[in-house]
């Protein structure tokens, strides 16, 4: 199965059959760790005989060495630094934060007649020196929960909170190219996964997080309209180093657990890790054990630094 890029579920045809790493390629479904698997290869195949052996087998563990130190140093080490760093300049950043009576504004506009007004608002959140990080982690965010509370207490119906989430998608898709100008790029991009837990419907949080995996140089697949088959289907199929969902809702537990077991079975990478997030995580850490996840993140900051540390630490392993 061709792997199904995030931008497809969330952009224009246009704009993401012209993204940067649309198609994985043949030399992206390894990854870094192919190179040095490549040198295992090399020695199974060779014609080594009495005292050559010995001589020849130390070269191939000098050269596996010098690959794998080659990879920390040339791919893992910088992100792990550009993790930390993103980190401090986003936390710097919200020296002018919204308020709870800004989200409340926004998810008025978004439910009014008119698309213009909620885009009019962000521009003057903007102006006001809130950076768009900060609109991502923060206001955005906090607009897509405060929609799901307004469905769940009966306020707004699901056409309502449909529009208004499709809305607010919108104001990701403009702010995007201006987030994405510090983008990171790999010549081996580690691939990670984005998907709801079956039958969930709070999706949002995983546009905000593609936002930031991509920003970080993350090929992102998947997407809001990803089925439990489809997943399946791409980790059997590609190269996929991290698979993350995002749940919202108890009842969708199970189908959560039974998912992730079915990853692990039939994932073409043997060491798949696995990453849960959403507002029903943040009520209960607890989670990440009881559905046989790898590990949780509260947002999508801490999901980008939990991905690249586990890697950093499997890569080192192996």
């Amino acid at each position: 199965m061709r792997m199904t890029t995030f931008l497809e579920q969330t952009s224009d045809p246009a704009q993401w059959r012209n993204s940067p790493g649309y198609d994985l390629g043949p030399s992206s479904e390894a990854g870094p760790a192919a190179a040095i698997g490549s040198v295992a290869e090399e020695s199974a195949s060779a014609n080594l005989t009495g005292g050559n052996v010995a001589f020849i087998g130390a070269i191939q563990r000098n050269r596996r060495t010098a690959l794998l130190t080659q990879v920390v140093e040339a791919e893992i080490l910088p992100r792990l630094a550009l993790a930390r760093s993103a980190a401090a300049s986003q936390s710097n950043a919200t020296a002018t934060p919204t308020t709870k009576d800004d989200t409340g504004e926004l998810v008025r506009l978004l439910l009014g007649r008119e698309p213009e007004g909620a885009v009019a608002f962000i521009d003057l959140l903007r102006r006001r020196g809130v950076t768009t990080a900060s609109l991502y982690l923060g206001i955005l965010t906090q607009a897509a929960r405060l929609l799901g509370e307004l469905w769940n207490d009966d306020r707004c119906d699901f056409t309502q909170v449909t529009i208004s989430v499709g809305r607010l998608q919108q104001i990701v898709r403009a702010l995007s190219p201006n987030f994405q100008v510090a983008a990171v790029n790999h010549p081996y991009p580690e691939t990670v996964l984005l998907l709801p837990a079956p039958g969930e419907q709070h999706t949002f949080g995983l546009v905000i997080l593609s936002e930031f995996f991509q920003r970080e140089g993350w090929h992102v697949a998947g997407g809001p309209a990803s089925t439990s088959a489809d997943a399946a289907d791409l980790v059997r199929d590609n190269w996929v180093d991290v698979a993350g969902f995002s749940i919202g809702s108890a009842s969708r537990l199970e189908g959560l657990g039974g998912i992730i077991r079915t990853l692990r079975r039939v994932s073409r990478n043997r060491d798949i890790s696995i990453m849960i997030g959403g507002p029903l995580f943040l009520l209960h850490p607890d989670l990440v054990a009881r559905v046989g996840a790898d590990v949780g993140a509260r947002d999508a900051q801490s999901a980008v630094r939990q991905a690249t540390s586990i890697l950093a630490l499997r890569t080192a392993a192996d």
